[in-house]
């Protein structure tokens, strides 16, 4: 076999490779769902309350000052910062209180751009007891 003939198979293959790459990148766009937003995680870490979400836009914290009160009676404990940003995936972060809070629960709240809440996440902690020595580490 020539060179000549060989260029030619290797650029016919090249150009079938590319075809059937951007055939499956366009049908791999067309199918993909949007996911919806969402709080990955919330916990404690280096002295801040901490999160990952996807596709929120602000996140508050929240104390729960005891198990059987209604929202009406919970506190926020202030707007967490984006500390990063990729796509629709964020972190944030918002430093604990320097003095522990009374609170059964502590929870953060995640919101879209129209400011409807879209999830919510505990910390795995229960009972105020329990967080002081978690989120304070008061014994």
């Amino acid at each position: 076999m020539n060179v000549k003939h060989l260029r030619r198979n290797l650029s016919l293959l090249l150009i079938i490779a590319a075809g059937m790459l951007a055939a499956g990148i366009a049908t791999g766009m067309q199918n993909k769902s949007p996911e919806a937003p969402h709080i990955a995680f919330f916990d404690v870490e280096n002295g801040n309350f901490v999160a990952e979400s996807g596709g929120i836009k602000r996140m508050e914290v929240w104390v729960v000052p005891e198990a059987a009160s209604g929202e009406q009676n919970w506190d926020t404990l202030g707007l967490m910062k984006r500390t990063s940003h990729w796509f629709s995936s964020a972190s944030w972060a918002l430093p604990i209180p320097k003095e522990p809070v009374a609170a059964y629960q502590i929870l953060v709240r995640g919101y879209d751009e129209s400011g409807t809440e879209m999830d919510r996440v505990t910390l795995p902690w229960i009972g105020e007891r329990m967080l002081k020595e978690k989120v304070w580490g008061v014994k």
